[in-house]
């Protein structure tokens, strides 16, 4: 098993101050993933008891106002890459058990792991006894919103682990964003804004921002997008990567 990063302090990936492991390996390969280069399950350092030995070490000299270890990729939930996770967080519950673990999977937590990898890998139960919170799911761009919490694109669910075992069933949580697209059909709350890719420039897609607004992008081409979207309240906030001034205009 390799890792591609550890960071801390880490503040998107979980609740409060976390420390980070990203871990190398990913067969999903999401269309525009952040970290591309950790799909090689050979990228990056290898994954050894001193890696272990220095995040519990780290999290002990910041334990005060630490609050837990978020476990991300690449793919955890990839077979070769659990047993050694499950090292680390066993060490990590029994020196912490009051701190939580995040872990982000693009696995489908009741088709692919609850139904089939827990009941068929002991390893996976191993390593699910330590987790607290899962975040499931693949990026999808279509569903893409800005500053979503603790995810990128609002498919993926937040699932409580242990009452999920507990019941035989998922059990979600809320990350408490969700009526930003819940009640999209009927009360849309977003608009479209047009994101400059940053891999190319001159590509661009449309992506929808979290407030309601009363501008619209210029040269949006699809008159549907337009009529479906409210343009007469108050601008609060738009904030999308590349935003370039020149592409937009107060009605």
């Amino acid at each position: 098993m390799n890792y591609a990063d550890i960071k801390y302090p880490d503040i998107q990936d979980g609740t409060g101050i976390r420390i980070a492991i990203y871990v190398s390996g990913c067969h999903f390969h999401c269309p525009e993933c952040h970290n591309k280069m950790a799909w090689n399950r050979n990228y990056g350092k290898p994954f050894t008891d001193e890696t272990i030995d220095y995040i519990i070490n780290k999290f002990k000299e910041n334990e005060n106002y630490t609050d837990g270890l978020s476990l991300l990729g690449g793919e955890p939930l990839e077979l070769y890459n659990q047993e050694g996770l499950y090292k680390l967080t066993k060490r990590f519950k029994e020196k912490f058990p009051d701190k939580d673990i995040w872990c982000w999977t693009g696995f489908d937590f009741d088709k692919d792991i609850l139904t089939k990898m827990y009941i068929e890998n002991e390893v996976t139960r191993n390593l699910l006894s330590n987790i607290d919170i899962i975040v499931d799911g693949q990026f999808v761009p279509e569903k893409k919103m800005i500053d979503l919490i603790a995810r990128g694109s609002y498919n993926q669910k937040k699932i409580d682990v242990k009452a999920s075992i507990k019941s035989g069933k998922t059990v979600l949580l809320k990350f408490g964003d969700e009526d930003r697209f819940e009640s999209l059909d009927s009360k849309p709350k977003v608009i479209f804004v047009k994101e400059f890719l940053k891999e190319n420039p001159n590509e661009s897609r449309f992506v929808p921002t979290q407030n309601i607004v009363k501008t619209i992008v210029n040269n949006v081409d699809n008159e549907e997008k337009k009529e479906n979207y409210y343009q007469k309240q108050n601008i609060e906030k738009i904030s999308a990567d590349g935003y370039n001034k020149n592409k937009f205009k107060e009605k």
